[in-house]
């Protein structure tokens, strides 16, 4: 039996793990959800790579445009390594 791949997450789930993030700021809690975020962006990158992270950037951002930045911040932050090497960091545009 062949495995199916992964659904990509949705924007509303990576959006309630970045505001955990930002709720728990520094505590030990916080780490479990950069931790779920991690393997979010994961199943978003085999679901459809580059692309479908963008997407849940922009969902996310768009959510809130006053917490825009920081919430972009956070997702490149924990997805950094998800990127192609030596590709910039933070491909997407300040919001």
């Amino acid at each position: 039996m062949i495995a199916a791949l992964p659904d990509s997450p949705t924007p509303a789930s990576v959006l309630a793990l970045v505001q955990g993030i930002e709720r728990h700021g520094t505590a030990p809690a916080a780490l479990a959800f950069r931790s779920a975020l991690f393997r979010a962006g994961l199943e978003a990158d085999v679901a459809g790579g580059l692309a479908v992270l963008v997407a849940l950037v922009d969902a996310v951002a768009a959510a809130d445009p006053g917490r825009a930045d920081a919430r972009t911040a956070i997702l490149c932050g924990v997805w950094a390594d998800l990127l192609p090497a030596g590709q910039d960091p933070t491909p997407w545009p300040a919001l």
